[in-house]
């Protein structure tokens, strides 16, 4: 629902720009606090040209804003709070003497988007302002509504966020670099890693099966479940591999998604990849889908694979594994939080994850996913564009790694476990290897007991709840559900990610086209009845070589071609 809306937004966006330009760029040129502010003045040069340094006099902005839910913080001490007067407005205020005035405020998701839609149709952007996808990005920096950035970042980016960016390979940047100006902020989307093969160790241990590296490996152990019942749910009764039906495959960080099993034989479900002689295809209508589906389709006919997959919602697939019908599902590395019910029913269960299945080689190819997927921009005329940087800075840098004040620090720990957000600006910034690039570090701080060299204020949080786990579990203790997860997640599985021989396959496309809008409902459609049909045996595997030919006619072949002109005109 959201991918529909959003496409229609970019049609309505790209219709009704082309009369606004005039109007968005007149209206808000009165909207500059710092007009007549001396450009000589070494505290106004230090502050526009430093990622920490304090404006001389307040600079107020427009931002559109997401919505927070402030009445969580009732009965609290932060009781009152809104959008322009909370802990975050208050560290922006007291850093960097900045202060926001929400042009407009909505709820994340659809309802933002279209509140985007309307600031530009209206002609009211505001000062600041995420874009909810490359799209609109795009059409902002056709029509001229917004400001080049690049200075902004070359003087007010702090060297840790420019790290950060690089961490990407410069793929990032890439995205919001038109015509070698840098237009935007992006969002950083964290590598969710390979897919993580969960499974019952306790079952593995009771039925004496080893550690799955390879394919046939993981079949065994499967047969192994379904067939000897380990769980006693009674013959017959015991559910093989939990598999999502709306997202069989494809998806970067999919909950029970089987890109594994299909990046063995070199397909990529749903990416946009390189041919290997510079031209992008559609993964899912390559031939190497073929003998992945044929081998799925295989261990679904022999019960491997959960029988009733098509049917299954969300709620029942969880229900599955916590309640011990099934044994085994694919995730990513925070998969242990899909299953932490299960120690709440049964305090004997032990899920265990691990990288797998793996080539010959011992390795495992994963793609990555969209690494940035919205934007934050600035009205173009704004006077001050180096306060998008200078607030990245201060949230992502400062307040993350370099705050020491313990009452700034708690008061943002509060507000965190009341799950109150209340930034001015909803992005996120972090390295692409950010879930196991400390964990080191974490490590050595829990077996020495001494967190003194831990890395980030986050990272201090985790450690107490980490040691915590360990301490009850050392002592008898029941651990906490969420406890377990949190140190199975960010320990266990990221020091296994960390250690694995990881390939990564890198999509080199992920926006829309010209004809997407209309074509693609169609064929996405076409694609998952495909998946389910092959697998669950209504069509054999040979069904796969005239879904290509009705993908192509229906519009894959003018999409795909629309996909290689936008690449190269980027």
């Amino acid at each position: 629902m959201l991918l529909k809306t959003k496409r229609t937004f970019t049609i309505l966006l790209a219709t009704v720009l082309a009369v606004t330009v005039v109007g968005c760029s007149s209206t808000n040129n009165a909207n500059n606090d710092s007009a007549g502010t001396n450009a000589k003045d070494p505290a106004w040069v230090e502050a526009k040209t430093t990622p920490f340094g304090a404006f001389p006099e307040t600079v107020n902005y427009t931002v559109g804003q997401t919505a927070t839910n402030f009445t969580l913080l009732d009965g609290s001490p932060y009781e009152g709070d809104n959008a322009t007067n909370n802990v975050w407005t208050r560290y922006f205020k007291d850093k960097l003497n900045i202060q926001n005035s929400p042009k407009f405020e909505a709820n994340d998701g659809t309802d933002y988007s279209q509140k985007v839609s309307m600031a530009i149709v209206s002609g009211e952007i505001p000062d600041l302002m995420v874009v909810p996808d490359y799209a609109t990005l795009q059409q902002l920096y056709e029509n001229d509504l917004i400001a080049d950035l690049t200075d902004a970042y070359k003087n007010t980016a702090s060297d840790r966020i420019k790290e950060i960016y690089d961490s990407y390979g410069g793929r990032v940047l890439e995205n919001a670099t038109f015509d070698g100006k840098l237009m935007a902020i992006p969002t950083t989307e964290i590598s969710r890693g390979p897919g993580i093969l969960w499974l019952r160790k306790d079952w593995m241990d009771k039925l004496g099966l080893e550690d799955p590296k390879s394919m046939q490996d993981i079949e065994h152990i499967l047969t192994q479940f379904v067939e000897k019942d380990p769980g006693g749910n009674g013959a017959g009764k015991t559910v093989g591999l939990v598999v999502d039906n709306e997202n069989v495959a494809g998806v970067s960080g999919g909950q029970y998604s089987l890109n594994n099993i299909f990046s063995l034989y070199g397909a990529y479900p749903k990416q946009w990849i390189d041919n290997g002689s510079g031209q992008a295809v559609y993964g899912s209508v390559q031939p190497e889908m073929k003998p992945a589906l044929r081998k799925i389709a295989d261990m679904y006919k022999k019960g491997l694979i959960d029988r009733q997959l098509a049917v299954r919602t969300g709620d029942d697939r969880k229900a599955l594994l916590t309640s011990g019908k099934s044994g085994a599902f694919l995730d990513n590395w925070w998969g242990s939080w899909t299953v932490a019910d299960s120690l709440k029913l049964n305090p004997d269960a032990k899920w265990v994850p691990y990288v797998a299945p793996q080539s010959e080689d011992g390795s495992v190819t994963m793609f990555t996913g969209n690494p940035s997927s919205s934007y934050l921009v600035v009205r173009k005329g704004f006077e001050h564009p180096e306060l998008a940087t200078k607030m990245i800075s201060l949230q992502f840098d400062y307040q993350r790694y370099q705050e020491k004040d313990e009452k700034a620090l708690k008061q943002f720990a509060d507000y965190s476990s009341l799950t109150v957000g209340g930034y001015p600006i909803t992005i996120n910034v972090d390295y692409y290897d950010a879930f196991y690039r400390n964990v080191d570090i974490m490590k050595e701080a829990l077996a020495t007991g001494d967190p003194s060299k831990l890395v980030s204020n986050n990272d201090i949080s985790a450690y107490n709840s980490y040691k915590k786990f360990l301490d009850d579990e050392k002592s008898g203790a029941k651990p906490d559900s969420n406890a377990w997860a949190g140190y199975e997640s960010s320990i266990t599985t990221a020091n296994m990610v960390k250690e694995s021989n990881i390939k990564e396959v890198s999509p080199v496309f992920f926006g829309s086209t010209r004809s997407m809008p209309l074509k693609w409902p169609t064929l996405s459609k076409m694609e998952l009845e495909m998946y389910l049909k092959i697998i669950t045996g209504d069509q054999t595997p040979d069904a796969f070589d005239q879904f290509v030919v009705s993908w192509n006619k229906t519009g894959g072949e003018v999409i795909t071609k629309e996909v290689n002109e936008a690449i190269t005109s980027k």
